[in-house]
């Protein structure tokens, strides 16, 4: 009796279960969508775009480095004892801005010694260029009155001893001294007399000469003094920021190590390497849009300003670089740069999105939307760009192009627009 009833269950659940099975597979069916609509509608959905004209550009994408428009390593021109540095990393400074000061009174005392011995050389100058003063003549006059008042004494009383001698009645050493101060005497009468030759007379041209050598050496002198003094003061040669500060207050400061390093970064430059094979595409001039991975949401506008004139012979690229303004200095260099460059523009073209186009055997073609059927056109291209290319003929402004669906379509067949797009 128990198997009896056990049977039973296990047939009874059977049933149920076969029950549910063939009843949602009915289900199934039934909602289940016709294998091909479009064979029942007749007509192949496809998405438009009306044609019109735009810019079109032609473009190069490049990677390159941004640089900074100049760096440049500040060194002393001096050495010494660093007595002041008034920047920091970072700081900005302007042109002629005093950053730092190498000891400078030893400097300032060779300057003043120098000055002063400019001074007395001018001043003989001075004295030179005036002449005697009339009362100086006067008295240079009574001078050579008085010398040769002694000489002639002097030659008066040699003359008289000299009887004497020939006479025995003095020595031969008096007379020897008799006759020496005579020639004392007349060497002091003849440079007298030089003396008011030159007074009267002036300088000679050679001692002038000889003069005024000396004074334009002092004043050399003085100059070199000045220069050296100056060079202690140690000023920033460009606008820009500190980038690296490499010697502290207190450090000896050598002509050969750097002090600071200065980079300007209000316009910065993107260096990209170009092949040889499009260098003929590229102008001074041609507009940049840049972007770099720190700000991958905003773009950076630019312009070539320079084309290196050689390609390298091992990469077969040359450098082309890109000015960009920066004054808020986002832009920093060392940074990877990506530039899109624009190397062609033409402006009011028929532009069709590249999804539109068949290319086959060589030939262009799209569908266009007429009046309810596929159109197929043969077309001629021009410029090309990222997603749009230029219409040269077999399209007009306003046609409305087929870009979604196409690829099933056949001249004149039936279509139905789900979808009408515009160009951006």
């Amino acid at each position: 009796m128990r198997k009896a009833l056990t049977a039973t269950a296990i047939l009874l659940l059977l049933g149920i279960a076969f029950y549910w099975t063939f009843t949602d597979h009915g289900k199934e069916t039934k909602a289940s969508p016709p294998a091909n609509r479009n064979q029942i509608v007749g007509r192949v959905p496809v998405e438009v775009v009306l044609l019109e004209r735009g810019s079109l550009d032609r473009r190069l994408q490049l990677t390159g480095t941004v640089v900074a428009e100049a760096q440049v390593d500040v060194f002393s021109k001096v050495s010494g004892i660093l007595e002041e540095i008034e920047v920091e990393q970072g700081d900005g400074v302007k042109t002629d801005q005093v950053i730092a000061v190498v000891e400078r009174e030893e400097r300032e005392a060779k300057l003043q010694e120098s000055r002063a011995a400019l001074d007395v050389l001018k001043a003989g100058w001075a004295q030179m260029e005036t002449g005697a003063r009339p009362e100086e003549i006067v008295q240079a006059e009574e001078l050579v009155r008085q010398t040769e008042a002694r000489w002639r004494n002097s030659l008066e009383n040699y003359t008289r001893l000299k009887t004497l001698k020939q006479r025995d009645f003095i020595s031969q050493q008096r007379l020897d001294e008799a006759m020496l101060q005579v020639t004392i005497s007349e060497a002091e009468h003849n440079s007298a007399k030089e003396k008011l030759t030159l007074m009267r007379k002036g300088a000679r041209q050679e001692d002038r000469d000889a003069l005024l050598a000396q004074i334009r050496k002092a004043e050399a002198t003085v100059r070199l003094a000045e220069i050296n003094l100056k060079d202690a003061t140690i000023r920033a040669p460009i606008n820009g920021i500190i980038s690296k500060r490499f010697l502290d207050q207190g450090a000896f400061v050598t002509t050969t190590a750097p002090l600071i390093r200065i980079v300007a970064m209000d316009v910065v430059k993107v260096a990209v390497p170009v092949v040889e094979g499009e260098l003929a595409q590229i102008r001074p001039g041609s507009h940049a849009e840049i972007r770099v991975d720190t700000y991958p949401d905003e773009l950076f506008r630019g312009s070539v300003v320079r084309i290196s004139p050689t390609v390298d012979a091992q990469t077969r690229t040359a450098d082309v670089e890109i000015q960009v303004g920066n004054h808020d200095h986002r832009l920093k260099p060392g940074m990877f740069a990506r530039a899109s460059l624009i190397v062609q523009r033409r402006d009011g073209v028929l532009l069709l999105s590249k999804d539109s186009l068949l290319r086959e055997k060589g030939a262009s073609r799209v569908f266009v939307h007429d009046n309810g059927k596929a159109s197929l056109k043969e077309i001629m291209l021009g410029l090309e760009g990222e997603q749009y290319i230029e219409v040269l003929k077999g399209l007009q402004e306003g046609d409305e192009v087929i870009v979604a669906g196409h690829y099933e379509l056949t001249d004149g067949m039936p279509v139905h627009v789900i979808r009408s797009h515009e160009n951006p």
